[in-house]
């Protein structure tokens, strides 16, 4: 997986999809990565205001750096939230959303007993598919409301 040290990956991401590596899109994606969670775009507008990175220039590198590859968007509740896109040959992601509170959740696909190859080969084998890419959304309840949930009940 690149990280945002890998400077050269992202400039070569860019320059294949017919842009230059701004400091405007390095001060995003720079944002998103020290951030370490999804950010929504008002999230990442109030991270770079501060070095004069105006609203609409963040909607503007935002959908280019998703077009090109280097962030993800994960839609919940009609709202985008961004995460630097993985570049492992069959990407997945997995999150699980809370039903109470709307909390997301990075799921470590390594921790899960899934053979992924397997899933995705067999997956384009039996849908004449080329899949680019996994994305899992798990319904759920996280550990603070769960432990809310149980503080509620009476005895």
């Amino acid at each position: 997986m690149h990280t945002i040290e890998d400077v050269d990956y992202i400039r070569i991401r860019l320059r294949n999809g017919g842009y230059k590596l701004t400091k405007q899109r390095f001060q995003i994606i720079d944002a998103i990565n020290k951030n370490r969670k999804h950010m929504s775009i008002d999230e990442i507008y109030s991270k770079v205001k501060r070095r004069n990175i105006g609203l609409s220039t963040v909607y503007r590198n935002v959908i280019i750096l998703e077009k090109v590859g280097i962030l993800k968007s994960i839609n919940m509740c009609s709202i985008n939230y961004y995460e630097i896109e993985s570049t492992a040959k069959h990407k997945v992601h997995v999150h699980a959303q809370c039903i109470k509170c709307n909390k997301l959740i990075d799921i470590d696909e390594g921790k899960m007993i899934v053979d992924w190859e397997s899933v995705v080969n067999n997956t384009e084998k039996n849908y004449s598919i080329t899949v680019d890419s996994v994305s899992i959304m798990l319904s759920s309840v996280c550990s603070k409301c769960n432990i809310e949930k149980n503080s509620d009940k009476v005895i």
